[in-house]
């Protein structure tokens, strides 16, 4: 998503992320999920077309390096010289990202301590970063192409930006198909370094302790995730997501159809990272199919309007407690995919740029799931 007021607004003293609502409306022992710690399979099977003479130019401007490089005893010069060179980031990293307003008596203040407190900080993401960028620049260019082929009428910006940045480890947000620091720009994206330095990073413990954030959260802030959340932002972006009116099972189709679009971008990536969950939870998703979806049928759950139910099953959390401990959270991705799946099967001369324009309720209905 394009950086807008409201999304890393957080003063720099905000430090506790809003913890998950989850309705426990509905306790059904239904089942027990079973899993195993295999990997699970990552590619469909279908050939991957040929994009390379599609643009792809990208470019990684080091944002998180100019901006730990400034001088704190002549901070307005450092700061004058980062808008020239980051002229449409800077003031929106200012403003959205540390939540500093630059024409306040205190920002400089405001900005020197968190220069300090997040040196560290910065200093192992350098170190992430200087090692994954390589990758998820390879990564990305292919999704970029991919996007174009698939959705001809859509063009990346040329090039491409990737400006890796620090924030506050509190700005982690709720986006459609997944939550996540990164961000897109106006142009290309940003990535927040410290939410990417490995699940078990030791900088993490304090906040886990301090009930800031939750293991279900942390085990996603690898460097694997770059590319996923990046093309994450660049296709929540071309088809804005929106809510209002929309039943759970349309909710979940149009989940679904994003994260569709994601997997045609990333055929080498994971399901598990594309969906955010474990590799054990996928497997138990997968065994489990018929038994999710009869849960959902059975209780008149599909076309439930009711915002404290639906979200039991659209927003992240440890599990989804009415299906027990071992389910995750955000189960309705999963479901959502599969139904989409199962659409684009009987209907295999359906483009993407058609399944982007249905209305979820027809995808749906179309679809004929039944697992």
């Amino acid at each position: 998503m394009i950086i807008r007021p409201g999304l890393f607004g957080k003063s720099l003293h905000t430090k506790v992320l809003p913890k998950a609502v989850f309705c426990s409306m509905m306790r059904l022992s239904l089942w027990l999920f079973m899993f195993t710690a295999f990997l699970s399979a990552c590619r469909s099977g279908e050939a991957v077309p040929d994009v390379s003479d599609l643009a792809a130019q990208t470019v990684v401007r080091r944002f998180d390096q100019d901006f730990f490089a400034l001088d704190t005893n002549n901070l307005p010069q450092g700061l004058q010289r980062l808008q020239q060179q980051y002229p449409q980031f800077m003031t929106q990293y200012l403003g959205f990202v540390l939540g500093i307003n630059p024409q306040d008596p205190r920002s400089l203040d405001a900005i020197r301590a968190f220069l300090h407190s997040y040196r560290g900080i910065y200093d192992t993401a350098r170190q992430v970063a200087d090692q994954w960028l390589p990758q998820m620049e390879e990564d990305l260019q292919l999704g970029l192409r991919l996007m174009q082929h698939y959705f001809p009428g859509w063009k990346p910006e040329q090039p491409f930006e990737i400006i890796p940045f620090i924030g506050p480890m509190d700005a982690y947000e709720p986006f459609a198909i997944g939550d996540y620091g990164d961000v897109r720009t106006p142009t290309g994206v940003g990535v927040a370094m410290q939410l990417h330095l490995g699940g078990n990073a030791s900088v993490y413990e304090a906040g886990r302790q301090g009930g800031a954030l939750y293991d279900y959260q942390t085990r996603r802030f690898t460097p694997e995730m770059m590319a996923v959340n990046a093309l994450k932002n660049v296709v929540e972006d071309a088809f804005p997501y929106r809510a209002a009116g929309l039943t759970l099972v349309e909710e979940m189709v149009e989940k679904g159809k994003r994260l569709y679009v994601l997997k045609k971008l990333m055929p080498d990536t994971p399901d598990s990272l594309q969906l955010g969950y474990t590799a054990a939870q996928l497997k138990g998703c997968e065994a489990n199919e018929a038994l999710i979806w009869n849960f959902f049928v059975k209780n008149d759950l599909l076309f439930s309007k009711e915002a404290l139910i639906n979200q039991n099953y659209i927003k992240d959390g440890p599990k989804t407690q009415e299906l027990g401990e071992g389910a995750p959270g955000y189960i309705g991705l999963f479901v959502g995919r599969k139904i989409v799946e199962s659409y684009m099967q009987k209907n295999q001369g359906t483009t993407l740029e058609t399944l982007m324009k249905m209305p979820a309720r027809e995808v749906f209905d179309l679809s004929a799931y039944k697992p």
